[in-house]
């Protein structure tokens, strides 16, 4: 096996943690609009919430642990999160 799938899906989570960062710089900087934002801001997080429980299956923390099951709850809420964020976008585009 490689040393990246020894990993779990941690690099997957570090590569989704830095995506949204960089949106968040790039709509500090006023180069993206709200609506789109919120657009990319809800992609990322539910791609966040993929590499959660990558982390959590087989990955790095350990089966039925407390911090496996708070991980898990946490992309639950991710995933909510992001999916709430993506359907506001999808009522609020037409209107920009």
């Amino acid at each position: 096996m490689s040393p990246l799938t020894d990993l779990g899906g941690l690099p997957l989570l570090v590569a989704y943690l830095l995506l949204l960062a960089g949106t968040a710089v790039q709509y500090r900087r006023e180069k993206l609009s709200g609506t789109r934002a919120v657009l990319l801001v809800g992609m990322c997080l539910t791609w966040l919430s993929y590499a959660l429980l990558q982390v959590t299956q087989g990955g790095v923390v350990p089966t039925g642990t407390p911090l496996n099951y708070a991980l898990d709850a946490l992309a639950v809420v991710v995933l909510v999160a992001g999916v709430a964020a993506m359907a506001w976008w999808w009522r609020t585009r037409d209107e920009t």
